[in-house]
Formats: C-alpha cells, structure tokens, sequence
C-alpha cells in the first residue's frame, strides 16, 4: 500500500511538472508583432507597380444538345471592361489584411466596415484608373502587396504583387473565378 502512496506522488508530481513546463508563455501565443505591423508600408521606396484592370465579358447563345437540354457557347469577340474611373487600392500583405481582401473578393466591394477598418485603413494607398483601365503606384518600399480593383458590376479582380527597391512590376489584374491570392495564407471570412 505504501508503494501506491509514492507512486501516486510520483505520478502527481510528474504530472504536474509536465504541466508547468508546457504551460504556454502568453506572448508566444500570439503572431509575432512584425506579421501584424504594416507601418514598412508608409515609408517612401523606390519601386513602383504599373498595371491595368480588365474582364472580358461575352454574349452567349443556348443551343439545344440533343439530349434535351441547352448547351451555351459564348460568341464574338466579347466586350472588354476596365476599371477606367475606378478605384485602385494597394493593401500591404499581412495578417490584418488577408481578411479584408477576402472580404473584397467573395462580397464584391470596395467599400464597408471590414474594408474600411481602422487597422488596416491608415495603411491602403488609392489611385483612379485612368480612360484606357491603366494605373501607377510610385515611390513604394520593397515588400508584398495587394492590388485590388473593382472592374465591373462588382467584379473584384485581386493581385499579390511582390515590389523591389529600384524595380517597377508591371501587372495585370483580372477577374477570375478563383480564390484570392490572400487564401494561400489561410481562409478569414
């Protein structure tokens, strides 16, 4: 019976050391402050990001298949939309602006409470497109971005872009019906 007694002890003993030296230190819980930080981004560089925005839409025909129901094939050319005189937001990649981007993409706007948040608001540059769906972003740090841009009836088209100091990045934004690139960091819808 004394045996189990110690034993017993042991065990708690054991235990309750393991449990000690597991126990998490709250600031390792949480995501390094640099992920979180996006202040790089407000800092003058020398790279720049060229780009246009467009989404090609086509006119569609149904045709019967044979087996009693329609088959749809576009025809023409197609008409090509920009995103003349619209805005054009760059967003620097991190943590706080994954979900934003996401929010933009699946929901198809701009503008909002969770686009216009006040941890990632102070931090988005703007420009307009111009007549021929063109953009530039001047003067930026190197580091990951987000261009996003509205094209048509709600067509967010979302690019990551990486800059480099000295180096201008051209891109080209288009509709897709895919995922944005911010879910290769994890979904936050």
């Amino acid at each position: 019976m004394a045996v189990f007694k110690v034993m017993n002890k042991y065990i708690l003993i054991t235990a309750a050391l393991f449990l000690a030296g597991c126990h998490p230190d709250p600031d390792s819980v949480r995501a390094p402050a640099t992920a979180w930080d996006m202040s790089w981004s407000t800092k003058e560089g020398t790279a720049t990001i060229t780009g246009s925005a467009y989404h090609i839409y086509f006119d569609y025909h149904y045709y019967p298949s044979g087996n009693g129901t329609m088959q749809t094939l576009p025809v023409g050319p197609g008409h090509k939309f920009t995103c003349a005189g619209h805005d054009v937001q760059l967003l620097p990649q991190s943590p706080a602006s994954d979900p934003v981007v996401d929010h933009m993409f699946r929901y198809g706007t701009m503008t909002g409470p969770k686009v216009d948040s006040a941890e990632v608001a102070p931090f988005v540059r703007h420009v307009t497109c111009d007549a021929d769906g063109q953009f530039t972003f001047s003067n930026l740090p190197a580091g990951v971005w987000y261009a996003v841009t509205n094209i048509w009836q709600g067509n967010i088209a979302v690019k990551e872009i990486r800059t480099q100091s000295g180096q201008t990045t051209s891109v080209t934004l288009k509709h897709d019906w895919n995922y944005p690139p911010s879910w290769r960091h994890g979904p936050h819808l």
